[in-house]
């Protein structure tokens, strides 16, 4: 027999750091696919929302009628009636995210708006939108031109903005780096 022959299995330290190498490379690859998830969401958020707003502005004018848009940013959703009590659609919105409508200087968790007949909206505001984590990602600011008499939507994404969470909102809305939209870039 050959008394030189070696084990083949693998030593402590080397299943170790084969473990190490398997749970890095995981823990990053479920990292990305939040991040995707979380990008994905918001997209999709942005995409509801506009789409939404567009249609029934665009239909109030075509139909000339008012219709009433709630949305509702804790149960998240957007509902449009065509009275008090004719629900006419409600869209889901995703549920990880959070949304926030400063307006009047306090938090609106049920925000409601008329559409007119001309196709726009009876007010204007601002929309937020948080990611995964809390942090603003999308800010979606709703104008009324009277001159011109439709609606305009600016959708501005984060880019520079740093620490405004769901919680200091407020304060950074009626702030001055908030009214002058600083750390944003419109979409």
């Amino acid at each position: 027999m050959n008394k030189n022959k070696k084990n083949k299995g693998l030593t402590f330290l080397e299943t170790i750091a084969c473990v190490a190498i398997i749970f890095s490379v995981s823990s990053f690859l479920f990292y990305r696919v939040i991040k995707y998830n979380e990008k994905m969401d918001l997209e999709m958020s942005r995409y509801l929302i506009q789409t939404f707003f567009l249609e029934y502005t665009n239909r109030s004018m075509y139909e000339n009628r008012v219709y009433s848009i709630e949305l509702n940013t804790l149960e998240k959703y957007i509902v449009v009636k065509k009275t008090d009590t004719d629900e006419i659609e409600r869209v889901y919105l995703p549920k990880k995210l959070k949304y926030e409508i400063p307006y009047d200087n306090v938090r609106n968790p049920k925000f409601k708006v008329d559409t007119t007949k001309n196709g726009n909206l009876s007010k204007a505001f601002t929309l937020y939108i948080f990611g995964y984590g809390d942090q603003v990602e999308n800010r979606l600011a709703f104008y009324i031109f009277q001159k011109e008499r439709v609606l305009k939507i600016n959708v501005y994404l984060k880019s520079t903005l740093k620490g405004i969470n769901y919680s200091n909102i407020l304060d950074y809305h009626y702030s001055q780096e908030g009214e002058n939209r600083v750390g944003w870039i419109e979409e």
